[in-house]
């Protein structure tokens, strides 16, 4: 090769078929620097533009010498030690997934301006390791002073590497056979970042304990890096910081096919799909799974997807993850910090319940703490890698280390998961009183919530803001009543929490919550009093649910046929007449409208016996008023609903009432054909259902109202009020419903189209 600088740069530049734009990017230098150089313009470049040359061409051994001497004023190589380490371990064969994150390291560990750190933190499993060997391997050529690799035994079964037995490890590399390592952590540390001074070097510091174990370690200059990787998250501030989650679907199928073979998986993919989702997607997880199908060929995808279906079997299929895991939770019990130890013990409980996430006030509840203390548990646990944080005081567990948790969890759980339940309880009974001040359950309340054994409850403004906090954590409701139910777990809470949820499901026409709520909390033997309701109760969501799909018309009709009984049993001449009216009610949903009309009259009767003017007697005279509209009744509908509104108008805002005898007035104008009145009256009931927050309540009528004006010829002003409905109804979602919108959306454009075409036809002539 050429003897001058500018004729060997040259010549490798061609070798490799780079033109001098694509060297400067790869080199990280200017285009015009890259010509200077060729053209002999400067003949003797400064040290770190013959290392960024270097590491683009990929220069070792006697190759790198010749180029050092080129550009060395006195024709010699720069010192190099004899030995260049390569202590990297060797790739991941058919390394998967982790593109973004693997392509943002390189690039920070190719920056050259400082000393570049990046510290990779995430659970135990999460691939911490293969991806920091991954990158190293991928930028090694950019580092060719060398690569030193140091397994620092954060976590595992021997005691983690000190700081000065690690700076020892790193200066023997590095230096002469022999040499002295200094006898303390700061004189180490400083000889090694006077060793690494001038040097491209990368070191990777893995499975890191803590900063105080790392720092010490990291170099000082540019042009040295480090990958830090840890359960822990550490050197904020001081590093660029990647935080690993599980993998996504595609890359967790694609990893499972590596290890177990391509052609298994593509023969089963519904199969793979189910065993990473079981493996929660996690790298380890899932190379373990795939190794076992890899070892037992006669297994198909399917018989592992079914033998991981068993949570409780899960790890022993997989005892790899369980001895990851039990690494991290031994750390923090092992710490000198009593803060950690604390957050170890708490965290069996934690993973107890089957929830999706946790907030701070339900975690307290868990663990029996104040919200301060159970908070800086759970910031603890997020620190070590065993907690997510996926929004600002939520908290979530990965599917494996919930199993893990729970299976450590003592006798102490099956009251954590109650204080859970009287907690929801409480809040529901709360929400309760404030929207439904003339409820006769709220007869029930007060030992209801006593019950629940919980006095810290959150505090509520209004109705309205405690059922906004149930429908954050509406999903976690029926999960951990659903959990209870299966580990007979707190029974006579779960029937007070479905008493207590009764205006949260049907104000938010969470119809098969209600449901499956009604239907765990009867599973056991309740009070006589207590089972009529939850039965009436089942009756009208059975009977909702049944219109979209999820219920039995008959089943329905049959639970609030055994509370009217139960109701008469007990001699509960109020409660009896709320059951025959939900009776009217269910038997109408079911197409019985004769059989309905009868219930609704039974119930008038009784209200009338007992000279009360009630909400459940003014929604009997709505329920009636409906009812015989259906029939074509319309004399008697109107007198009906004269009655209604009589009743419902003095209660004010206690009820919804007011608000559904409303619709039904605005739907009976509509079908006599009085349009300005069916608006008028449907506009009205809207803004009652918006003032008490009913949101079902206010689309369904939206959408009465969207359909009255496309029948009055206002097709605009219908798509306009249809399309709010449409949004109104996306936040809780009701497909029977959000169909029919659709299909009258469709009318109305069409409406309004032939509008405009009949409109330019007058015009023009």
């Amino acid at each position: 090769m050429g003897g001058t600088f500018g004729e060997l740069l040259r010549e490798h530049r061609i070798a490799l078929g780079l033109t001098q734009q694509a060297l400067a990017e790869k080199a990280q230098l200017s285009e015009q620097a890259i010509g200077a150089l060729e053209r002999g313009d400067r003949r003797y470049p400064q040290a770190a533009t013959v290392d960024r040359l270097s590491g683009a061409f990929g220069l070792t051994g006697a190759a790198r010498e010749a180029f050092d001497a080129a550009a060395s004023r006195k024709g010699t190589p720069r010192r190099r030690n004899a030995s260049t380490p390569h202590q990297l371990p060797a790739d991941v064969a058919h390394f998967t997934g982790r593109a973004e994150q693997a392509e943002l390291l390189a690039a920070t560990l190719r920056s050259h301006r400082t000393a570049a750190v990046v510290a990779i933190n995430g659970m135990g499993g999460v691939g911490k390791t293969s991806l920091a060997v991954h990158v190293g391997h991928r930028v090694a050529a950019d580092f060719p002073d060398g690569q030193l690799y140091l397994d620092l035994r954060g976590h595992g079964d021997r005691a983690p590497v000190a700081p000065l037995e690690a700076l020892g490890v790193f200066l023997r590399a590095l230096g002469p056979a022999g040499v002295d390592v200094p006898a303390t952590v700061d004189e180490a540390a400083a000889r090694l970042r006077t060793e690494l001074a001038g040097r491209r070097m990368l070191l990777v510091l893995d499975n890191a304990a803590d900063a105080e174990q790392v720092t010490p370690l990291l170099p000082g200059t540019a042009g040295a890096a480090a990958i830090v990787t840890s359960r822990r998250a550490l050197l904020a501030g001081q590093a660029l910081q990647v935080q690993l989650d599980v993998l996504a679907p595609a890359d967790a199928v694609e990893l499972l096919a590596v290890t177990a073979g391509a052609d298994r998986v593509a023969a089963e993919p519904e199969a793979a799909a189910e065993v990473v989702r079981r493996c929660g997607r996690l790298p380890l997880a899932v190379r373990l799974a795939g190794a076992r199908l890899a070892t037992r060929p006669a297994w198909t995808v399917s018989a592992l997807a079914d033998r991981l279906a068993d949570a409780s079997r899960r790890l022993d299929e997989l005892d790899g993850v369980r001895v990851c895991f039990a690494q991290s939770i031994d750390v923090l019990a092992g710490s000198e910090a009593p803060a950690d130890r604390k957050a170890a013990a708490a965290y069996p409980l934690l993973a107890w319940p089957d929830l999706p996430d946790l907030s701070v006030t339900v975690a307290a509840r868990l663990l029996d703490l104040g919200e301060q203390e159970t908070e800086r548990l759970l910031e603890r646990l997020t620190a070590a890698c065993l907690l997510e944080a996926p929004s600002s005081g939520r908290y979530r567990l990965h599917d494996l280390l919930r199993v893990f948790g729970a299976g450590m969890a003592g006798p102490e759980r099956s009251g954590a998961l109650t204080r859970v339940l009287g907690l929801y309880s409480a809040v529901a009974w709360c929400g309760l009183a404030m929207a439904s001040r003339g409820s006769p359950r709220l007869a029930m309340a007060p030992d209801t919530v006593a019950a629940t054994g919980i006095a810290r409850t959150p505090d509520f403004s209004d109705a309205g803001a405690a059922m906004a906090w149930l429908e954050v954590e509406r999903a976690h409701v029926l999960a951990a009543v659903t959990q209870a139910a299966a580990t007979k777990t707190g029974r006579e809470t779960i029937a007070i929490l479905a008493l207590g949820l009764f205006e949260f499901y049907r104000s938010r026409g969470f119809w098969r919550d209600w449901q499956l709520v009604c239907k765990a909390a009867l599973e056991h033997p309740a009070d006589g009093l207590v089972r009529a309701y939850l039965l009436s109760d089942l009756g009208v969501a059975e009977a909702e649910s049944a219109l979209r799909g999820n219920g039995d018309h008959r089943a329905a009709q049959g639970h609030v046929r055994e509370s009217i009984a139960l109701f008469e049993e007990h001699g509960n001449d109020h409660m009896t007449a709320t059951a025959l009216n939900n009776a009217c009610y269910a038997f109408n949903l079911g197409g019985a409208v004769r059989q309905a009309i009868e219930f609704g009259e039974r119930a008038l009767a009784l209200h009338v016996e007992l000279g009360e003017r009630s909400w459940t007697h003014g929604i009997t005279l709505v329920n009636l008023a409906e009812l015989h509209g259906q029939a074509g009744e319309r004399q008697t509908q109107h007198r009906y609903l004269a009655a209604a509104l009589d009743v419902l108008e003095p209660l004010g805002d206690d009820t919804h009432g007011l608000a559904y005898a409303l619709v039904v007035l605005g739907l009976a104008y509509r079908a006599e054909e009085r349009f300005p009145e069916a608006v008028e009256t449907l506009r009205r009931s809207a803004a009652e259902w918006r003032r008490i927050a009913d949101a079902p309540g206010e689309a369904n009528t939206m959408v009465d109202l969207g359909e009255t004006l496309l029948q009055a010829g206002q097709p605009e002003t219908a798509r306009e009020v249809l399309t709010d409905a449409l949004t109104l109804m996306s936040r809780y979602g009701d497909s029977v419903r959000e169909q029919k919108v659709t299909e009258l959306l469709r009318l109305s454009e069409t409406a309004a189209t032939n509008c405009d075409g009949d409109s330019q036809g007058t015009s023009g002539t």
